[in-house]
């Protein structure tokens, strides 16, 4: 079987095709039995008794009844609400009051085909007193018109099945209010999906190249003086290389929680292999996986900017928290001013991950020169949010 170049086939179980041939099947069974009860006014003016021009009268009007009442039964169908709409249902009261007034009382019974109209295309919050007016307009128009105990019948019938289509309306309008919802909460939720993803891939990367970087170009220098230490190097290279590809996977499929003794060992690592001099402090008990992600996260997005951007000889990284909230402290002794003003994408999305867990994020010139970053997160945060 073949088909259009660039055109995408669609599966016979795609659910957007299931759903629009439901909603055609739905539309289609609502217009047969809106339709059925179109044909009830002529025949009853063709078979009525009436003579000379009550007769015709009757036939004309009922005529024009059921061609206004099937334009707005067709119109509807796409739920509109406007002037339009409005006009033909007045036009048919109109017509359903002559017809009860001028020909005979029995004609009243075309209220119930007005406020069944009326509700659907009024607005819902004239809905119940549109109903209302219909069902005293057609018990006033019976008895004008001599119908007596008859009348408290259409008025009983007008009401009752305004009433009904006026909830029938409702249902409509938040199904679609729904589905419409719906969508708006896939499109949202698809939204912070790429966020994440970003995020994660930002900071995933962002640490490894630096190493990778850092790691190549101290191989350059020592390759011509000492090729077995640029050896190492370069074997180190390819761990970093191999860990960075498992953990962009791991991020790909969601599943990636980095590990507070993990970051801090990568951590200096990477410091070492840059010629600072790390020193690292870890005195926690044990924590719940959100928190640890979220201190592991700031490790690793903190030695990157010293790494980076700071151009300090030493780093300390400390790791303490007490019985309700832990803290990750960075601090070093580089360009801390210039460092100061900076808001890249990597402490952005370190502030948001913190602020999922109710923890804060701290970043600037420390008082003794040099930059400092400090993430602080309550114990309980895994527990608490939301």
């Amino acid at each position: 079987m073949s088909r259009q170049p660039g055109r995408r086939a669609r599966l016979p179980y795609d659910p957007k095709v299931l759903r629009s041939q439901r909603s055609r099947q739905t539309r289609v069974a609502t217009l047969i039995v809106w339709m059925a009860f179109v044909v009830f006014p002529p025949v009853n003016a063709v078979t009525s008794s009436n003579n000379g021009l009550r007769y015709w009268l009757a036939v004309a009007g009922t005529v024009l009844f059921s061609a206004l009442y099937v334009w707005l039964v067709l119109i509807w169908a796409d739920l509109h609400e406007g002037a339009r709409e409005i006009g033909i249902s007045a036009a048919l009261a109109a017509i359903a009051l002559a017809l009860t007034l001028g020909v005979n009382s029995n004609w009243g019974y075309l209220f119930t085909y007005v406020v069944a109209c009326a509700a659907l295309a009024t607005p819902s919050t004239f809905g119940f007193p549109t109903v209302i007016l219909c069902a005293v307009l057609g018990t006033s128009a019976a008895v004008a018109a001599g119908a007596g105990g008859g009348a408290i019948g259409i008025g009983a019938s007008t009401l009752g099945v305004g009433l009904l289509l006026t909830l029938m309306r409702d249902l409509r309008v938040r199904n679609v209010e729904l589905d419409r919802a719906r969508a708006e909460l896939a499109r949202t939720a698809v939204a912070a999906e790429r966020e994440r993803f970003a995020r994660d891939l930002h900071d995933l990367l962002g640490h490894s190249l630096s190493v990778i970087a850092i790691k190549a170009e101290l191989a350059g220098r020592l390759l011509p003086d000492a090729p077995g230490r640029a050896a190492s190097e370069v074997a180190d290279l390819e761990t970093v290389a191999r860990s960075a590809l498992r953990e962009v996977r791991d991020a790909v499929s969601g599943y990636r929680r980095p590990t507070l003794e993990g970051e801090l060992e990568g951590a200096r690592m990477a410091l070492a292999a840059a010629g600072i001099i790390a020193a690292i402090e870890h005195a926690t008990d044990s924590l719940s996986p959100e928190v640890e992600a979220v201190l592991a996260w700031a490790v690793r997005e903190g030695a990157t900017n010293v790494i980076r951007h700071s151009g300090a000889r030493h780093c300390a990284v400390r790791v303490h928290g007490g019985s309700s909230e832990v803290e990750v402290e960075i601090l070093d002794d580089g360009r801390g001013a210039g460092e100061a003003t900076a808001r890249g994408n990597g402490l952005e999305g370190l502030r948001e991950r913190a602020a999922a867990v109710r923890g804060r994020l701290e970043a600037g010139a420390a008082a003794s020169g040099g930059f400092r970053l400090a993430v602080s997160v309550p114990v309980t945060a895994g527990e608490l949010a939301p």
